[in-house]
């Protein structure tokens, strides 16, 4: 048993990089985190590639981070806070501003001798920031007398009430770049793992960097 075992592994490591080579397209599963000036964000994505060359891919993606630069949002939570307490209400407020983007490249994989399979890569897109704000109830009572349970989600009330207006979603340009490895598991799956640097060119530039792994299905 033991020696059948050692031969079906030898085989397989012979296998997965051959495989690996001719590889016509993949798709992926992808989650990791970026790191910006303000924050860590988890940062989720799907995405697939097609060879157009000898390890040369063709890739798009569609992803979000969680909350990308929650500064942007923060003075509107700031002054809602502040004029609920004037009024003599108690909010708790949070605010995120995720974005969802979408991204396509290329991506080359670097010769080697060994399952490990290095590769770089480049794309450029665009992302979508959406600033949201929530606040839930502490204390005191409404202009129109009202007194919700406490933690109730009260964000439409203290909007309409205070004319709180937060930010509009904004579409902008991003490029991205970076390299990892990936390693083959078996005849059809791989795991991967890279670094990203993204830029985000909205009104102040924004610049992200980070790791993300995945998983995912070779064809």
């Amino acid at each position: 048993m033991r020696a059948l075992t050692i031969t079906i592994g030898i085989t397989l490591l012979a296998a997965v990089p051959s495989f690996a080579q001719s590889e016509r397209a993949y798709i992926n599963g992808v989650g990791g985190f970026t790191v910006t000036s303000d924050k860590t964000a988890r940062d989720v994505s799907a995405e697939g590639g097609v060879r157009i060359a000898p390890r040369l891919f063709v890739f798009g993606n569609v992803g979000q981070f969680h909350n990308l630069r929650p500064s942007d949002i923060q003075p509107t939570v700031d002054f809602a806070t502040a004029v609920s307490a004037d009024e003599g209400l108690g909010v708790t407020g949070t605010g995120r501003v995720p974005a969802t983007y979408s991204t396509g490249g290329l991506r080359l994989q670097v010769p080697t001798h060994s399952r490990v399979l290095p590769y770089v890569l480049g794309g450029v897109g665009a992302a979508r920031l959406k600033p949201t704000a929530r606040f839930t109830f502490a204390s005191g009572t409404f202009p129109d007398g009202s007194a919700p349970a406490v933690g109730d989600d009260v964000t439409t009330q203290v909007e309409s009430v205070f004319d709180v207006t937060v930010p509009m979603p904004t579409t902008a340009f991003m490029f991205t770049l970076g390299g990892g490895v990936e390693v083959p598991v078996s005849h059809h799956w791989a795991v991967d793992a890279d670094y990203r640097y993204a830029r985000v060119s909205t009104e102040t530039p924004l610049n992200t960097q980070g790791a993300t792994f995945g998983f995912g299905y070779r064809f």
